[in-house]
C-alpha cells in the first residue's frame, strides 16, 4: 500500500496539471487564472516525496497555458528528463480563513501515460503551492486534498507535507 501511495503521489505531482483560465482573449488578462504561466521547482522546493529515493527528482518546470493545456518537464538526479502533457481545469475552493485562496484543480494527463490527478493549489505573488494525487485510475485508500482541509490533506493527511510542491514563477 505504501508503494502505491508513493507512486500515486509521484505521478500526480509530476503531472502538475492546474486550473484553466476563464478568459479566452489573448489581450485580456483580467480573468486569467493565476496559475497560467511558467513555474520552476528545484532543490528544497521539490516535494520530499519526489526528492527522496526512489524518485530523486531535482527539478520540475511546469507551464500552464491559457487554453487549459500544460507541459511539465521533470529532471531526476541522473539528469534524465521526462515530459508530461495534458489539460487542466480549475474551480474556486471552499476553504475559509487561511485556506480561503486555495483553488481546486483537475489534471488530465495524456502523455506519457493517461491518468487524472485531482487536488488543490494556491498562488501568492510569485509563489505557487500545489498538491495533487492520482484519482483515475484510482489507487485504494488515496483521496485528494481539499481546500477546506488545506495543504497536507492528501490521503486524509497521511502524507502530511511530503506531497506539497512549491514553485516560483519564471
Amino acid at each position: 500500500m505504501k508503494r502505491n501511495v508513493i507512486l500515486l503521489v509521484l505521478v500526480a505531482t509530476a503531472t502538475l496539471s492546474a486550473c484553466r483560465g476563464t478568459s479566452t482573449s489573448s489581450d485580456d488578462t483580467s480573468n486569467q487564472d493565476s496559475i497560467v504561466g511558467s513555474w520552476l521547482s528545484e532543490g528544497a522546493n521539490v516535494a520530499p516525496l519526489l526528492f527522496d529515493p526512489p524518485f530523486r527528482v531535482r527539478r520540475i518546470q511546469a507551464t500552464f497555458n491559457r487554453d487549459g493545456s500544460y507541459t511539465v518537464v521533470q529532471r531526476d538526479l541522473a539528469g534524465v528528463e521526462t515530459t508530461l502533457r495534458g489539460t487542466y481545469t480549475t474551480s474556486a475552493g471552499t476553504g475559509t480563513g487561511a485556506n480561503a485562496n486555495i483553488r481546486n484543480i483537475i489534471a488530465n494527463q495524456s502523455t506519457p501515460t493517461a491518468l487524472t490527478a485531482t487536488g488543490i493549489y494556491e498562488v501568492s505573488g510569485t509563489q505557487l503551492r500545489y498538491e495533487v494525487v492520482q484519482t483515475q485510475p484510482p489507487i485504494a485508500g488515496v483521496t485528494p486534498p481539499t481546500a477546506t482541509a488545506g495543504f497536507g490533506s492528501s490521503a486524509g493527511g497521511l502524507l502530511g507535507q511530503t506531497n506539497v510542491q512549491r514553485y516560483v514563477k519564471q
